[in-house]
């Protein structure tokens, strides 16, 4: 249970400190390695184990690969899920502002400032609370709000095609808020994570049983490039974990489109 927190803290905590702890980790495991097979007392023992194989490394380095493709695909739907969400939204939004506008009884409700209104709380205020796992208060009292002025005129459009419009363009935007916003909880595959990193220590491990006959510099120069082959699989799958932050974050640029939109429309920009 503690490696799961552990786990949480080090997938959501800051890009450098995940660069760094990976880069460290399996540094610290290959100069391990290296100096316990070429320790004096031990060397005898570690040479009664060649005649190992030279593809010995192969399962696993094909398991890591496996396992790192599999994790890989799993976040890279994960995160244009939620691009698709934000997008979603937009495109909801846009629809409904046409729709607001071009409707007689929803025109005179000044709808198009409240949605502003919303996307101003939305991206400055709630955004940077989704990466805590909180939403704003403010944001969602202010989307209830035009849901509950929408949904008061709707009894006029009952029956018509616009009724039976503004009713599936309500339900989309619904969706669409409630999918982006749920992105928000921590969800992190702590097996497959545990599973990745043995996979990749054993990857050093059996690297290193391939050359124990080997000098020490062919050796070292050898787990080093497989760290370094290591590490560069692991820190862009764990910088992916976060969609809030880092480098490889969600944009909310679809919003902010919106957002921009409006502010034509309005004076007092954010």
């Amino acid at each position: 249970m503690q490696f799961k927190k552990f786990l949480d803290a080090l997938f959501y905590s800051d890009d450098l400190f995940i660069f760094l702890f990976i880069i460290g980790v399996y540094t610290a495991i290959a100069l391990m390695i290296i100096w316990v097979v070429y320790t004096p007392r031990l060397r005898d023992f570690f040479l009664s184990f060649n005649g190992i194989h030279g593809t010995f490394y192969s399962p696993a380095a094909s398991m890591f690969a496996l396992a790192a493709a599999f994790m890989g695909s799993t976040l890279v739907l994960s995160f244009n899920a939620h691009t698709d969400a934000i997008k979603d939204e937009r495109t909801a939004l846009l629809l409904y502002l046409d729709f607001a506008g071009n409707t007689p009884v929803l025109a005179n409700k000044n709808l198009q400032y409240k949605v502003k209104e919303y996307l101003n709380s939305a991206l400055e205020e709630e955004w940077p609370l989704l990466e805590l796992q909180r939403i704003s208060p403010k944001t969602e009292s202010s989307f209830k709000e035009i849901l509950k002025q929408t949904i008061a005129a709707a009894p006029a459009l009952e029956g018509t095609q616009a009724g039976r419009q503004l009713g599936n363009i309500i339900e989309d935007w619904y969706q669409a808020r409630s999918k982006r916003i749920a992105f928000r909880w921590h969800q992190i595959e702590h097996l497959r994570w545990i599973a990745l990193f043995i996979v990749a220590f054993l990857l050093q491990i059996s690297v290193a049983a391939t050359h124990l006959t080997s000098s020490k510099r062919v050796m070292s120069l050898s787990v080093g490039i497989t760290t370094i082959l290591i590490a560069s699989v692991l820190i862009p799958l764990a910088l992916n974990v976060d969609h809030y932050s880092g480098l490889l974050e969600v944009s909310k640029s679809p919003l902010n489109e919106v957002y921009e939109i409006l502010s034509q429309q309005f004076a007092d920009d954010r």
